[in-house]
């Protein structure tokens, strides 16, 4: 292994696996962040944390840039590591991974052993049984395919990373960064993870209740408090079922109370009344580009009957489904250029519905 050191020096150990076409971005930002924390006059020596790239062979391997990568060792000649991470990329390749890496971490894994999974490596880690009754980060990108595949893992996408017992799965990108920051102050304390935030001209160390950033409503991009965005996130993932208010504040971890008066103070509406808009305006949506009848819009988002629907529809759209399907959609104004920009039910009620640009 290169420049190991000895045991009483090393903080923490990490032996990276990476996987066919993995991300070159979610490697370096790992052991960037590593290699700055200990670094001592940009000598660039692993001192307080040791780290090696194992393989089952010497072979390069390939990133989904087209960089390639040499592995240090190979399993054979691996000791025990601290954490075990696992760089995911594209998906589709991860399908054929070598049996040797997959038995490889499900022998860690069964040992009792800290997995770490970065970008897409989740969905490898769901495949090979070792993220069963836990809760599992997957880019909003991938979220959809992610549950459709493995409908018995709890999926999130609200945050950057989760930490669930001995595992870590993060939504990939800048998110392994955060990660590495999280261990080094875990292990090290806040002093040596500033000191490579400060190096990696990272202004700000986010924790693991801090939102995914993603594209969608222009509304939605202008709310900036994590709890916010991530309770919008999580309305807009569960616009289907069957969610209460105390629901979301528990996923969020915090208290009802805290909640409600952190919507009011921020955007001046209730929780539950956003809730029902987006709902609301699901529904409006679907008039127009599903055939389902207006029944069975209104039981897919939670109305208790047609009728609540249409009373509510007509509220806000000033006509009945019935009417609005009839009429067919209206050119989707622009918001920004139609609407108060603080008018978020505006804005909604326009077409704004759509978090995630991954639909239509």
């Amino acid at each position: 292994m290169r420049g190991k050191l000895q045991d009483d020096e090393v903080k923490f150990s990490v032996g990276f696996i990476l996987l066919n076409e993995f991300t070159l971005f979610a490697l370096s930002g790992f052991v960037d962040s590593l290699r700055l924390a200990g670094d001592q006059s940009d000598d660039s020596r692993q001192r307080d944390f040791h780290w090696t790239i194992a393989a089952p062979t010497m072979e390069p391997i390939r990133s989904n840039c087209g960089v390639e990568v040499l592995p240090w060792v190979t399993f054979s000649d691996t000791d025990k590591f601290d954490y075990l991470v696992v760089v995911g990329g594209r998906v589709e390749p991860q399908r054929n991974t070598d049996v040797r890496i997959t038995d490889y971490i499900t022998s860690f894994a069964a040992k009792g052993g800290f997995v770490i999974g970065l970008c897409t490596a989740s969905f490898v880690m769901a495949r090979l049984g070792i993220m069963k009754n836990r809760r599992c980060c997957v880019h909003w990108h991938h979220r959809e395919e992610f549950e459709a595949e493995f409908p018995e893992v709890e999926a999130m996408s609200d945050t950057i990373f989760h930490e669930d017992r001995n595992r870590i799965t993060c939504s990939g990108g800048r998110a392994a960064n955060d990660v590495a920051l999280f261990l080094i102050e875990k292990h090290c304390g806040p002093a040596k993870a500033r000191k490579a935030a400060s190096g990696l001209v990272i202004e700000e160390i986010r924790g693991s209740h801090s939102p995914q950033p993603n594209v969608g409503a222009k509304w939605f991009r202008k709310v900036h408090h994590p709890l916010l965005r991530r309770a919008i996130i999580i309305m807009d993932q569960h616009i289907s079922d069957d969610m209460s208010m105390n629901d979301l504040a528990n996923l969020l971890q915090v208290g009802e109370n805290t909640l409600f008066r952190t919507f009011k103070r921020y955007v001046k509406i209730s929780p539950a009344k956003l809730f029902r808009v987006l709902r609301l305006a699901h529904g409006h949506w679907s008039l127009y580009y599903t055939n389902l009848a207006i029944s069975q819009i209104a039981h897919s988002y939670q109305f208790s009957d047609a009728s609540h629907f249409s009373k509510m529809h007509r509220e806000y759209y000033g006509l009945t489904p019935a009417e609005a399907r009839l009429n067919g959609p209206k050119e989707k104004p622009n918001g920004e250029d139609t609407l108060d920009n603080d008018d978020i039910i505006g804005h909604i009620l326009a077409g704004e519905l759509f978090l995630l640009d991954n639909r239509l």
